[in-house]
């Protein structure tokens, strides 16, 4: 364990900071981690990517992650253009 600038033990291990982490496992705080980016930084459909200004790739992935627009393909498949890696990782996280 290293020490502070007053030679105070420092915890640099999650099992350090909080003792009951390790017997936790990775999964079993229920904690979600969300990455705070831009649909720029991190969307990875092809037609939202070959978008070049900002505005257009929020606009191109909300038109096709909006809730709206997947209640319309659950009512009518293939009816609006829809984005397949958000719906995979929605039925991923929800599973």
């Amino acid at each position: 364990m290293q020490n502070d600038n007053n030679n105070n033990p420092k915890p640099n291990t999650m099992g350090q900071i909080n003792p009951g982490y390790d017997k936790m496992g990775a999964g079993g705080t229920n904690a979600l981690g969300l990455c705070l980016s831009s649909r720029r930084n991190m969307c990875v459909h092809p037609v939202v990517m070959s978008e070049s200004d900002r505005e257009l790739v929020d606009n191109a992935c909300r038109m096709m992650t909006a809730s709206w627009v997947r209640e319309q393909n659950e009512k009518k498949p293939g009816s609006m253009r829809s984005c397949d890696f958000f719906e995979k990782f929605e039925k991923e996280v929800s599973e």
